[in-house]
C-alpha cells in the first residue's frame, strides 16, 4: 500500500511540471526547447556588408510592361472569362451534379425576393412595381458578370433608405416648383401627394438617375482597381451607420403600420420632424392597419426564431413565412374589403408587364452626385463583405475589382428598366449559402420566377395592405437593432472605435443619413491620425529570462546600468514628431533639462569659488564622486565598508580602458570602437579619483553638502526643486537607445527630430543609438541627411546588439568649465520660420 502511494505520489509530482510545460510551450525534447544565441553585436552597416544580397537587379518597369503586352488564344480566353465569368460557368457546368441544387436554391431565393421586393419598393418612396423590377434585372445581370454564386443582388434595406432620402429631397424641390400638385391631389381624390401618378413618375426618374451614376462610378472604380477605398471605413463605422439607418427605416414604416397619412420630411433633424408629425396625428390611428401589422410581426418572429432558426440544421428549405403572410394578408384584405370598409391603405394596381427601356434624366444629376458616390461605396462595401464571407465558407476566391465591375453593371444596365440602386441582401445570401448553391445559374431560376410574378401574379397583390409590408420591413430590422448593443464592446476594446461608433450613430439618427455618413467618415480618418499622433512609448527592461519587456510592468524587469531603452509603437511623422521627442525625454533623460541644471550648478560653484567656498579641483565631476562616496559605509570600528554599488562604479571607472575597447580586440565584424574613443578612456585617476584625492574629498565633504545638497527652487520650471541627487540621477545615464522596430514609416519631420535629439544628447555626453530600423526607415534617414549627424556606427541591427555595445561604455565626464549652449543652427533645427 505504501509503495503504491509512493508511486502515486511520484506520478503526481511528475504531473505538475508536465502540465506547466504544456501550458508554456509545445511538447519538445529538453535540448530542443532552448533558445541560445551567441554572436558578436552587429551594426546595420556591418551586417549589410556581410549578408545583404547585392545581386538583385533593379526592375525595369517599361520592359516589364512590354513583356506583358502580347496576344495568344490562352491570354484572350483568360481576359474574356475574367470580365465575363458566365462564359466559364457554362463551359465547365456539370449538369447532373449542379442542376438540381441550383434550381432549388434559385427557387428558394426567388420566393424570398417577392415580399422584400414589394416592401422595399414602398421603402424607397417610389412605385411598388419598381421593387419587382429591381429584383429581376440586377439578378440576371450579376449572373453574367459576378463571381460569387451565393450573392443575391436586388433590394436592400439600407440602400433603399439612402435612395429614399435623395428621392424625397428632390421631391420636395419638385413640389416647391410645382405648387399645383396639391390641387391635383385634391381634385384626383388621392389620400396624399405620394399617390399622385405625376409625382411618382418624377421620383421614379430620380431613382433611375441615381442608379445610373452609381453604376458608372462603380464600373470606373472597378477598372481602376479602387476597391481599397473601403479600407478607410472601420467596422465600428459600418455597425453604427447601419444601426442608425435602421432607426430611419423603422421610422418610415411607423406611418403605414399605424394607418396614418403624414407627410415625410427630409433633411437635418428629419427624424424629429417625422415623429412630431406622427404624434400630432396619433388620434387618427387606423386600428385595423395596426392589428394587421402587429399580427404580421408576431407571426414572422415566432416562425423565424422558433422554427427556422431553431431547426435550421434539419429543415432543407426555410419556411418562407414572409411570402405566406403576404398571400394570407392579401386574401384577407380582398375578401374583407379592408380598404372600403376600414379605410386601410392598400398597394393598389401593379402593371403586369415589363417596361420598355427608358433613358434616365440627367439634368438634375449635379444635385445628388455626392449621394451617388456614397451609395456606390456602400453598395460595394456591403456586397463584397458578404461575398467574401460566402467565399471563405465554400473555399473559393472572389476578384474584388471584377466584383465592383459586376455591381456597377447591375446598376448601370438596370437603370434603363426603371430600377433603383441594387445591392446584396444578407438574409437571401445566407439562405443561398446554406443550400450550397453551386454556380451562378441559380440566378436564372430566380429571375424566371420574378418574371412570372410580374407577368401573371402581381395584379393579385393589389389588395395587399401597406401595413403588412411595413411590418415585414420592421421585422427584418431586428438584427440591426440588436447590433446597437455592440457599442459596449467597442468601449471595452478601443475608445477610438467607440467614439467612431457613437458619433456616427448619433449623427445618422438625429441629423440625417448622408450627413451622419460624412461625419462618421471624418471621425474615422481623424481617429487614425490621433492613434498615431498620441501613440504611447515606454521604457524597455530585460526580464530574468533575457526577454525585452516593458519596464516596471513585469516584476523581474531590470534595466542595464547607465543605459535607457525607449520603444515607440507608431510611425514617426510630422504629426507626432514632437510628441515622440517629449516622450523620449520624459521617460529617459531630458538633455535640455540636464544641461540647464549643470549650468546652474556651474554658476553656483563658480560663485562659491570666488567667495572661497570651493575650488576647481572638486568641481570637475562631482556627480560621479558623490556616487562613489554615497556607497561607502563604516563599521562600528570606523573602518570603511564598500557596498556592491560602490564596487560596480569603481570597477567601471578603473577598468574604463578595458571596457571602452572590449570589442576592438575581438575578431568582430559587427562593431568596433574608433581609436580616438579608445584612447580617450577616462580612468579613475584622470577624473581625480586617486587615493590622495579620495581622502581629500572625504575631508571636504561636509563643506560641500551645503553647496550641492541644499534644495533650490527653479522659477523657470514652475518652482521645481533642483537637488544634487536629481542631478546625479540624470548623470548616471550614458546611453539612450531608441528601439525603432515598431516604426514602419518615417518622414522628413521624424528624421529631423532624430537628428536633433542626437545633437542634444551629445551636449551632455550621452550617446544615442538606434536599433531595429526597417529598410524603408533607413532609406528615409539616408535621403533626409540623418547620417550626417548620427554615425552609421550608432545604428544597430537589433536591440540586443545596441544594448551589448552600450553596456561596455561608461559615463563620459563633462568639461571642467564652459558648458556650451545650443548654437543658433541647433536651436533653429532647420525650421522654415528662419527663412521667412
Amino acid at each position: 500500500m505504501g509503495s503504491k502511494d509512493q508511486q502515486n505520489g511520484k506520478a503526481g509530482s511528475n504531473e505538475k511540471p508536465e502540465k506547466f510545460r504544456r501550458s508554456s510551450c509545445p511538447p519538445t525534447m529538453a535540448s530542443e526547447n532552448l533558445i541560445t544565441v551567441r554572436r558578436q553585436p552587429f551594426t546595420q552597416t556591418s551586417f549589410d556588408e556581410l549578408h545583404l544580397n547585392t545581386d538583385q537587379t533593379p526592375v525595369n518597369r517599361l520592359s516589364k510592361i512590354k513583356e506583358n503586352i502580347y496576344c495568344s488564344k490562352k491570354r484572350s480566353w483568360k481576359i474574356l472569362t475574367s470580365y465575363i465569368p458566365f462564359i466559364k460557368t457554362i463551359r465547365y457546368y456539370k449538369l447532373r451534379e449542379y442542376l438540381m441544387v441550383d434550381f432549388l436554391a434559385g427557387l428558394t431565393v426567388g420566393i424570398l425576393h417577392i415580399p422584400q421586393a414589394l416592401g422595399f419598393g414602398q421603402l424607397t418612396s417610389v412605385k411598388i412595381e419598381n421593387g419587382l423590377y429591381t429584383s429581376l434585372w440586377p439578378v440576371l445581370i450579376y449572373m453574367i458578370f459576378g463571381t460569387s454564386p451565393h450573392v443575391s443582388m436586388g433590394t436592400s434595406a439600407v440602400i433603399c433608405i439612402l435612395t429614399a432620402a435623395v428621392v424625397d429631397r428632390q421631391g420636395e424641390m419638385f413640389q416647391s416648383l410645382h405648387p399645383d400638385l396639391i390641387n391635383k391631389t385634391i381634385a384626383g381624390n388621392y389620400s396624399s401627394i405620394d399617390d399622385l401618378p405625376e409625382y411618382l413618375d418624377y421620383k421614379e426618374s430620380i431613382a433611375m438617375s441615381v442608379t445610373l451614376f452609381c453604376g458608372l462610378m462603380m464600373i470606373a472604380m472597378g477598372f481602376l482597381k479602387l476597391g481599397f477605398i473601403t479600407a478607410y471605413l472601420s467596422e465600428s463605422f459600418f455597425a453604427a451607420f447601419t444601426s442608425g439607418a435602421a432607426v430611419h427605416i423603422f421610422t418610415s414604416q411607423v406611418t403605414p403600420m399605424l394607418g396614418l397619412n403624414v407627410p415625410r420630411h427630409s433633411g437635418v433633424f428629419k427624424i424629429v420632424k417625422n415623429y412630431k408629425g406622427i404624434f400630432e396625428h396619433i388620434t387618427e390611428v387606423n386600428f385595423t392597419a395596426l392589428i394587421c401589422a402587429v399580427i404580421t410581426m408576431v407571426v414572422i418572429l415566432i416562425v423565424k426564431d422558433c422554427i427556422n432558426e431553431r431547426f435550421k440544421h434539419k429543415i432543407v428549405i426555410p419556411i418562407p413565412i414572409e411570402l405566406i403572410v403576404v398571400i394570407v394578408g392579401t386574401l384577407a384584405a380582398y375578401f374583407g374589403e379592408f380598404n372600403k370598409n376600414f379605410g386601410v391603405d392598400i398597394v393598389g394596381s401593379i402593371p403586369n408587364s415589363i417596361p420598355a427601356p427608358v433613358l434616365p434624366p440627367v439634368d438634375e444629376a449635379p444635385n445628388f452626385l455626392v449621394d451617388c458616390f456614397i451609395l456606390a461605396i456602400l453598395i460595394f462595401a456591403n456586397t463584397i463583405a458578404m461575398a467574401k464571407i460566402c467565399a471563405k465558407k465554400h473555399n473559393y476566391e472572389v476578384d474584388d475589382s471584377q466584383e465592383m465591375i459586376a455591381y456597377g453593371m447591375c446598376n448601370f444596365l438596370s437603370c434603363f428598366f426603371k430600377c433603383f440602386p441594387s445591392s446584396v441582401a444578407p438574409p437571401r445570401s445566407m439562405v443561398s449559402s446554406a443550400m450550397n448553391t453551386k454556380t451562378m445559374l441559380n440566378g436564372l431560376v430566380t429571375s424566371v420566377l420574378i418574371l412570372m410574378i410580374i407577368l401573371f401574379i402581381s395584379p393579385l397583390f393589389a389588395a395587399l395592405p401597406k401595413a403588412i409590408l411595413a411590418a415585414i420591413i420592421a421585422v427584418a430590422l431586428k438584427g440591426l437593432f440588436v447590433q446597437i448593443s455592440i457599442g459596449y464592446k467597442y468601449w471595452k476594446v478601443s475608445k477610438y472605435d467607440f467614439v467612431i461608433w457613437l458619433s456616427t450613430f448619433l449623427a445618422v439618427v438625429f441629423l440625417d443619413i448622408d450627413v451622419g455618413l460624412g461625419i462618421g467618415v471624418g471621425v474615422s480618418l481623424i481617429s487614425v491620425v490621433f492613434q498615431t499622433q498620441f501613440a504611447s512609448g515606454y521604457r524597455v527592461g530585460r526580464s530574468k529570462d533575457g526577454v525585452f519587456v516593458e519596464h516596471k510592468k513585469y516584476n523581474d524587469s531590470q534595466e542595464t546600468l547607465g543605459v535607457k531603452v525607449f520603444r515607440y509603437n507608431s510611425s514617426l511623422y510630422f504629426a507626432n514628431a514632437e510628441i515622440f521627442r517629449s516622450q523620449v525625454y520624459g521617460k529617459t533623460v531630458n538633455p535640455r533639462k540636464l544641461l540647464k541644471l549643470l549650468k546652474k550648478k556651474e554658476k553656483k560653484v563658480a560663485k562659491m569659488q570666488k567667495d572661497g567656498g570651493c575650488n576647481n579641483e572638486f568641481r570637475r565631476d562631482s556627480v560621479i564622486t558623490r556616487e562613489l562616496n554615497n556607497d561607502i559605509a563604516t563599521t562600528p570600528g570606523g573602518d570603511p565598508v564598500k557596498s556592491p554599488a560602490y564596487d560596480s562604479v569603481q570597477n567601471r571607472l578603473n577598468n574604463a580602458e578595458i571596457g571602452m575597447s572590449t570589442f576592438s580586440g575581438m575578431d568582430n565584424p559587427g562593431f568596433s570602437i574608433p581609436e580616438e574613443m579608445s584612447s580617450n578612456s577616462y580612468t579613475l585617476k584622470q577624473n581625480g579619483f586617486n587615493n590622495n584625492t579620495q581622502s581629500r574629498m572625504g575631508r571636504r565633504h561636509s563643506s560641500l553638502d551645503s553647496t550641492f545638497l541644499d534644495d533650490e527652487e527653479d522659477p523657470d520650471d514652475g518652482g521645481e526643486v533642483v537637488t544634487d541627487a536629481k542631478l546625479r540621477s540624470l548623470r548616471k545615464t550614458h546611453h539612450v537607445i531608441i528601439d525603432c522596430s515598431a516604426i514602419n514609416y518615417l518622414d522628413v519631420s521624424g528624421a529631423s527630430v532624430l537628428s536633433h535629439m542626437f545633437v542634444e544628447y551629445g551636449h551632455v555626453n550621452i550617446t544615442m543609438f538606434l536599433a531595429g530600423c526597417s529598410a524603408t526607415m533607413r532609406d528615409a534617414m539616408k535621403h533626409a541627411g540623418v547620417y550626417d549627424k548620427i554615425p552609421l556606427e550608432n545604428v544597430f541591427v537589433e536591440l540586443s546588439d545596441a544594448v551589448a555595445v552600450a553596456k561596455t561604455h561608461k559615463i563620459i565626464p563633462l568639461p571642467s568649465s564652459g558648458l556650451g549652449d545650443f548654437s543658433d543652427d541647433e536651436a533653429a533645427e532647420d525650421s522654415y520660420v528662419t527663412n521667412l
